[in-house]
């Protein structure tokens, strides 16, 4: 993240990450470190490039040039096994479709935890473990996911990626589908769940104060280039970048970001 931070525990590296589309290029010679234990905020307007990077990271979109480290291990040109796709899960944005409406919550579970011998009964224990761990009761592995609000869904989700205790988690616009009390539950339960597992995340959001309030560094993206990456304190307090003071200056009431040319 910092000069101060060394390879030597990050687990996640991007080094020099180029993504094109045809003759659109989409990140451009980024370059960013996720240490262990640490939260990093990726913010920019709409169309900066977050989520293609997340995809990237994950294996969906395919760099044309640079390298994705995980644990020191170079995985851009690497296949993607199941034991190495495990290691890395992305929360999506929508807590509406990212669960199957034919399957329990249990069952998601019990398919997360083990995808080739899933069973609700079996694996009780660590689904309820799961499920408390999101403040959920564990009569919720019975229910499915239409029964749920989407603020719970969302922290359904976010027990399913704890379920294969990942390496690093990629929360991707996780919040920016809910009301903004519903935004807080789901900020908090992220919040607890740092602290007592020490997670990796890298955190996607064009909502500033969102980012504020969970990150420990933050990285600017503007028209897929990595303009600033500083501590979260320092970013808020003395931005050195212009355009990241531009987004500063656009969300005066700490309400989300809007589009800015």
């Amino acid at each position: 993240m910092t000069d101060a931070t060394t390879a030597g525990n990050a687990v996640l590296e991007v080094r020099d990450l180029d993504v094109a589309f045809g003759r659109h290029h989409v990140l451009k010679q980024v370059s960013l470190t996720v240490p262990q234990g640490r939260t990093l905020g990726l913010v920019g307007e709409s169309g900066s490039g977050k989520s293609t990077l997340a995809k990237a990271v994950v294996g969906l979109v395919k760099p044309v040039g640079g390298r994705i480290l995980l644990d020191g291990v170079d995985l851009t040109h690497t296949r993607r096994t199941v034991a190495v796709r495990r290691r890395v899960q992305m929360i999506p944005q929508d807590p509406y479709s990212s669960l199957n409406p034919r399957m329990t919550i249990g069952e998601t579970l019990a398919e997360a935890l083990d995808p080739r011998r899933a069973s609700v009964k079996k694996h009780r224990p660590e689904i309820e473990a799961l499920l408390n761990r999101v403040a959920l009761d564990g009569e919720a592995a019975a229910r499915y996911p239409q029964e749920f609000s989407g603020g719970q869904r969302q922290r359904i989700a976010v027990a399913r990626a704890l379920a294969v205790r990942p390496a690093l988690i990629i929360a991707d616009e996780v919040t920016s589908a809910l009301d903004t009390s519903v935004q807080a539950e789901v900020l908090g339960v992220l919040r607890e769940l740092r602290r007592e597992l020490d997670l990796t995340m890298l955190f996607i959001s064009h909502d500033l104060a969102v980012v504020r309030h969970v990150c420990d560094e933050v990285a600017v993206l503007q028209h897929g280039e990595l303009v600033e990456v500083a501590a979260r304190d320092e970013l808020f307090t003395a931005p050195r970048h212009p355009y990241t003071r531009l987004l500063l200056d656009s969300v005066p009431d700490g309400g989300p970001l809007r589009t800015v040319a």
